[in-house]
């Protein structure tokens, strides 16, 4: 086999994502359910190639603190909105979404795969 042609910075920076970040409100009730349903879209969201990382924000005992952040690979903001619109924090009121176009510039990730175990580990 041959040796593959080296990838170039030019082929992996560049590249716009959005980002949202999910913000709490005051409103008061059992969140339990929206819950459910936005972990279910999250998955959605996932498994069809839109999502590449999602989160909570931690508070200082690094426990989620309400809020948090979703990294999107869509081709625009229109479509990032409707992703925000459609999570079920926000259909119940209990989360706000703000959108920011973000352009992926430098960084490094080790993304080690561990066939005989079954584990792949993202650091």
């Amino acid at each position: 086999m041959a040796d593959a042609a080296p990838v170039t910075r030019s082929a992996l920076a560049g590249r716009v994502y959005f980002i949202v970040f999910w913000e709490p409100t005051d409103k008061p009730g059992d969140r339990r359910a929206a819950h459910e349903a936005h972990i279910a879209g999250v998955k959605a969201l996932e498994k069809d190639g839109r999502l590449l990382a999602a989160g909570p924000f931690l508070d200082e005992d690094n426990r989620p603190n309400g809020g948090g952040m979703f990294i999107l690979r869509v081709q625009s903001r229109a479509e990032a909105q409707a992703i925000v619109d459609e999570d079920a924090y926000v259909r119940a009121g209990f989360r706000t979404g703000r959108i920011a176009p973000w352009r992926r510039s430098e960084g490094t990730f080790t993304l080690r795969v561990n066939i005989a175990e079954g584990v792949v580990t993202l650091d």
